[in-house]
């Protein structure tokens, strides 16, 4: 199956589980009792890097294999050298200097496995990433942050439970759709969907009255609202739908006067040096692709979530927004477009870093950064069309790299992958699970599948992992059948 055709296929899987959702309607969800267990972390800051990052080059360096035209791909270990960090016995890849410098708050998963092959289907993999469950799971699965959000609600009662920044606001074609449904909040229904900031510096209108519009005047218009909503039939008054729409639009007043529209002043507010502290290290004259740059957005997006986590969010995701064939999706040049890369996310993660650390908000605030698969050597000069699962298995001795657009890691890679976590209960500097040094670069020492990682990001905001919420009849788990198992290796 290709690309359209999954798109094509999950897509109208999506349409049809939404109507199956809309006949039950919330009334059909309750809530399961849940267990007690002490959570280490308050809030978390989903840093969310699409497109496939090169663990290699990252945070799963290798020995640094400078290119040569007719060598092996058996022999492409790592494009960049690896770098020493603050954390003794604990290397990055070179491009992530500041990073390095606060590595000695963070921890280093980099035995990520999958048994699932998703082949070229990128969009498979970010749904499996984003809810845990492999699609299609049968209902219309809430992400993560739906999940967090429902499970532990508002940290300050004006402030949305889960944010996310950074992605356009776009519903042009099946794919995009598509990703608005694995954010979303799936059958837990509208309350619990994302809070959608495109773009910090251009703000949000919808937190402003209309016009000349006083707050005042509004205040009536809601209170006329209550009053006819009141005349309505009782039966109507009580359904779900109505009363979560009222809620819906009390939430929204609220966050006119709330902390949330005062977090968008950071231009104002901020100091200049923070400013420039968050900003890329790379501008649009030096891309390749300048039709993928999007300034400062990526910077601007992790300084909001700085101050909305002051302000009392739960759960806000950072992306650095996904294109195919772009940014992190890279089926060519992947050494030349990985440096640029890097200098888009290296100054600003670290910067965020920094100051949670400087004012006493890293120890209750869990920042996790993640991908949805890892890569490795293409199978063939044409990246990308090999059939499902082959790069998985290839040592690259029959590859012959022939070009510079040939030399990097273009290959999609499943099988492992490496994540990141600062703060929030885990441990710092640490290092988990241990990968080959050679093709292909699987995990030989404590493998953990992505429902243990979920466990764990679970149990540190004190959620078990056998959380359930009633669906149609039956219950359905934060981890998949609520088997997740954490790794308390990993924590404190």
């Amino acid at each position: 199956m290709n690309r359209r055709e999954f798109i094509q296929t999950s897509a109208a899987a999506a349409a049809g589980l939404g109507i199956a959702g809309l006949a039950h309607g919330a009334d059909a969800v309750t809530e399961k009792v849940i267990a007690k267990i002490a959570p280490k972390a308050d809030a978390i800051i989903h840093i969310w890097l699409p497109g496939g990052v090169a663990q290699t080059d990252t945070w799963d360096p290798k020995k640094y294999t400078p290119y040569r035209q007719g060598m092996k791909g058996s022999e492409l270990l790592g494009t960049c050298e690896p770098i020493a960090t603050s954390a003794d016995g604990i290397f990055l890849g070179k491009g992530l200097e500041n990073m390095a410098q606060v590595m000695n708050k963070g921890t280093i998963l980099r035995s990520l496995t999958n048994e699932t092959k998703f082949g070229a289907i990128h969009l498979k993999a970010q749904y499996y990433m984003q809810t845990g469950y492999l699609f299609p799971s049968g209902v219309k699965t809430p992400s993560m942050g739906a999940a967090i959000a429902r499970t532990l609600g508002r940290r300050d009662p004006n402030v949305p439970p889960y944010i996310y920044i950074g992605r356009d606001i776009d519903t042009s074609d099946e794919e995009k759709l598509f990703i608005s449904e694995y954010i979303g909040p799936g059958f837990y229904g509208v309350n619990y969907a994302p809070f959608m900031i495109p773009d910090p510096a251009k703000g949000l209108s919808t937190l402003n009255a209309v016009g000349k519009m006083k707050m005042d005047r509004l205040d009536r218009r809601q209170e006329y609202l209550r009053a006819i909503t009141g005349l309505e039939e009782k039966e109507l008054q009580k359904a779900n739908k109505a009363s979560d729409y009222m809620k819906l639009m009390a939430d929204a007043r609220a966050m006119m006067d709330s902390p949330v529209k005062r977090a968008f002043d950071f231009q104002k507010e901020e100091k200049p040096e923070v400013l420039k502290a968050y900003e890329a290290e790379i501008g649009e004259k030096d891309v390749m692709d300048k039709s993928y740059y999007y300034g400062n957005r990526f910077g601007n997006s992790l300084l909001l979530a700085r101050r909305l986590v002051e302000a009392g969010a739960r759960y806000i995701q950072v992306e650095y927004q996904y294109a195919p064939f772009k940014g992190f999706d890279m089926h060519e040049n992947g050494q030349s477009r990985m440096v640029e890369m890097k200098r888009q996310i290296d100054r600003p993660i670290a910067q965020l870093i920094k100051e949670l650390d400087e004012r006493g908000l890293l120890n209750r605030t869990l920042v996790m950064i993640s991908t949805e698969f890892g890569r490795t050597i293409a199978s063939s000069p044409a990246a990308g069309t090999e059939p499902d699962g082959f790069a998985e298995r290839n040592t690259g001795e029959k590859l012959i790299i022939e070009n510079e657009k040939m030399y990097g890691f273009h290959g999609h890679f499943s099988s492992c992958n490496a994540m990141m976590f600062f703060g929030g209960g885990f441990k710092q500097g640490f290092v988990y699970g241990k990968t080959a040094n050679e093709h292909p670069m699987v995990a030989v020492e404590n493998p953990v599948p992505l429902i243990d990682v979920h466990a764990t990001i679970y149990k540190a905001l004190g959620i078990p992992a056998d959380t359930s919420y009633v669906t149609e009849g039956r219950p359905f788990y934060v981890t998949k059948d609520g088997k997740g198992q954490a790794v308390d290796a990993m924590l404190v």
